[in-house]
């Protein structure tokens, strides 16, 4: 599908993906993520706060893909319902995931939109959110690979897991 004047969409939809590309995607998140890391340690805030989208992402189009069979909302769904239904199908709670999918949101926002295209880096306001990440992808892989989860995290059968505050 060409969007106007014939522009491929950003993020085409993939219906073709499979386990191998879920595992890509989840080891591509690892990459990143580690990487944005680097970049913090070297006093590089902005290339980081790209790195933690990009890890963010690639795990979360994981999660889709795994879940719903997608990896890109249809037309007139919001990213946000999307990713909440992803994490609802994977176990978690509405709350827990409207709070996980709230927090894709604001890294989409605040990391890839703010702080690396918008060259707004507060410490207080976006280093959380980077933190934050290393939570978000051991969630996502949990619930992909169904790793143990402690029984305190259970509810009547896939596992929960708690959002972020």
């Amino acid at each position: 599908m060409c969007g106007r004047a014939g522009l491929k969409p950003m993020v085409a939809v993939h219906e073709d993906l499979g386990e191998a590309d879920v595992e890509k995607l989840i080891s591509m998140a690892r990459f990143y993520l580690a990487e944005a890391f680097k970049h913090l340690e070297r006093g590089d805030p902005y290339d980081a706060a790209e790195k933690i989208w990009a890890s963010v992402k690639h795990a979360t189009r994981a999660l889709t893909l795994r879940f719903l069979g997608e990896d890109t909302p249809s037309p007139g769904e919001t990213w946000r319902t999307f990713v909440t239904r992803a994490f609802m199908r994977a176990g978690l709670s509405s709350d827990d995931a409207s709070r996980w999918a709230a927090y894709f949101v604001d890294v989409r926002g605040k990391l890839h939109g703010e702080v690396f295209y918008g060259l707004m880096y507060e410490e207080g306001e976006h280093r959380p959110l980077m933190e934050k990440a290393r939570e978000y992808l051991e969630l996502v892989e949990k619930l992909i690979f169904q790793l143990h989860v402690p029984d305190s995290y259970r509810h009547e059968g896939p596992p929960h897991h708690s959002a972020p505050p």
